[in-house]
């Protein structure tokens, strides 16, 4: 096994580029990944939002108005609004960068670091947008930034408008940019006690500066127990469909077709998961299982094989996804997981410290080009099959069973790769995904 610590980890498979960056006179170095939005420069977005930001900043301040100390980024990436932010507002400021993407903390983390703001000036979290974890009551913002995720959903983006504008402190704004396509949706969202202070509009995008104004305070998200069920305009659709002639009905969040149905991979994984005849082993870890048809599909299977179903977890990036497959499953154990690797003791304490029975995953990799090479240029490429084999002693027991499911071509190079220790059970394919079973 490889044992590496996780910035090393982190830096090999999904850093694939840095590039440098000034704001207000400050030179940064940003580190971007392939699995993120925007990962070849800093965005346009980004950059005309900042931009904007300065120019109010200089204005605040010849006008001798505080700054701003308690600053949101919502929606953060890579971490780069909030990382200038804390740049430009000095000591005693405090950002708090939020992205439902386990990947995006790990990053802003990193560019944090690299780029010397301490962690009493930046925190990150995953969370979805403008949910708060671990609050025991509703917090207020003094500035709220969101390169806005246009692909969130009207509800979603009509919410963040009200909300966002109720959660700030007396004097607070938000300032958001949206790609011009959308400008006439938010200049009408922004109406009725909320007061627009700044609209810039650019080649591509515009920026929206609002406050409060006579809008009264709301109540912050909790990203806790029942998150759709108190906000169920996460909900997007519908979806159900027989998987292995056993009916799923799940409440989706993605509202996209390739989202928002089973998928190749997981049809063979059920069904090469009913020839296996699995018996009851516990605990379960379910690593990118989505919104929950796979898990599903195992519940009713263990019903229908008359076996007590055993304790679950749910890991994987999206913070979103979890708690849809939280909602649609009653599983309440979800632990946000950039990988088996940099989420291997996360996974262990939510098993009690222990070992899982069966590991069951279903991979989502970066391109093989979009890799970091070894040493550099001309050098082998940092390979996620291999780092994903490594990941699995901690975790899986002795005896225990291991199911990965993903796209043929990936499939076959992974068997290859298989170490000593383990015997391949079964494999199948369907529908150009491949599912391969193994004991330990």
């Amino acid at each position: 096994m490889n044992k590496i610590n996780d910035e090393d980890y982190l830096a090999s498979y999904f850093i694939t580029n840095s590039v440098p960056f000034k704001f207000r006179g400050i030179s940064f170095t940003f580190d971007l990944s392939h699995g993120l939005f925007s990962s070849a420069d800093v965005d346009a977005g980004t950059r005309f939002l900042l931009k904007v930001f300065s120019q109010l900043l200089d204005k605040d301040t010849a006008a001798g108005k505080p700054l701003p100390r308690h600053v949101l980024d919502a929606g953060c990436g890579c971490g780069i609004i909030g990382i200038c932010a804390a740049a430009a507002l000095g000591d005693g400021v405090s950002v708090r960068c939020q992205d439902r993407d386990e990947l995006a903390r790990l990053v802003t983390l990193r560019n944090a670091a690299k780029n010397r703001i301490p962690p009493a000036s930046l925190a990150a979290f995953t969370e979805p947008l403008l949910a708060v974890s671990g609050e025991p009551s509703s917090p207020s913002w003094d500035l709220i930034f969101s390169n806005i995720p246009a692909k969130a959903g009207a509800p979603v983006l009509e919410d963040f408008v009200r909300r966002s504008a109720g959660l700030l402190n007396p004097g607070g704004r938000v300032m958001i940019v949206v790609v011009n396509t959308l400008a006439d949706f938010f200049r009408e969202q922004i109406a009725g006690g909320i007061e627009l202070v700044l609209e810039e509009r650019g080649p591509g995008h515009s920026v929206f500066v609002y406050s409060a104004a006579n809008l009264p305070a709301t109540e912050a998200i909790g990203a806790g127990p029942l998150f759709l069920k108190r906000y169920p305009f996460y909900i997007r659709a519908a979806a159900v469909c027989e998987i292995e002639e056993i009916s799923v009905k799940l409440e989706t969040v993605y509202g996209a077709p390739g989202f928002d149905r089973p998928g190749g991979a997981v049809s063979a994984a059920v069904k090469l998961l009913r020839r296996l005849s699995l018996s009851a082993c516990s605990p379960i870890l379910i690593h990118e299982g989505g919104q929950g048809f796979f898990p599903r599909f195992l519940i009713e299977f263990f019903r229908e094989s008359g076996l007590p179903i055993p304790p679950l977890v749910f890991s994987g990036r999206n913070i979103l996804a979890l708690e849809a497959a939280k909602y649609n499953t009653g599983v309440e154990n979800i632990v946000p997981a950039a990988d088996l690797n940099l989420g291997r003791e996360v996974l262990r304490e939510a098993s009690c410290g222990g070992q899982y029975g069966a590991v069951i995953v279903f991979p989502e990799l970066l391109p093989q080009s979009a890799l970091p090479k070894i040493g550099g240029k001309g050098r082998q490429k940092q390979d996620q099959l291999t780092a994903l084999w490594d990941a699995l002693p901690p975790l899986l027991s002795a005896g225990g069973l291991f199911l990965a499911a993903f796209g043929s071509s990936q499939a076959e190079r992974f068997d290859r790769k298989k170490p000593s220790g383990f015997t391949r059970l079964g494999s199948l394919k369907r529908d150009g995904f491949r599912a391969l079973a193994y004991q330990r």
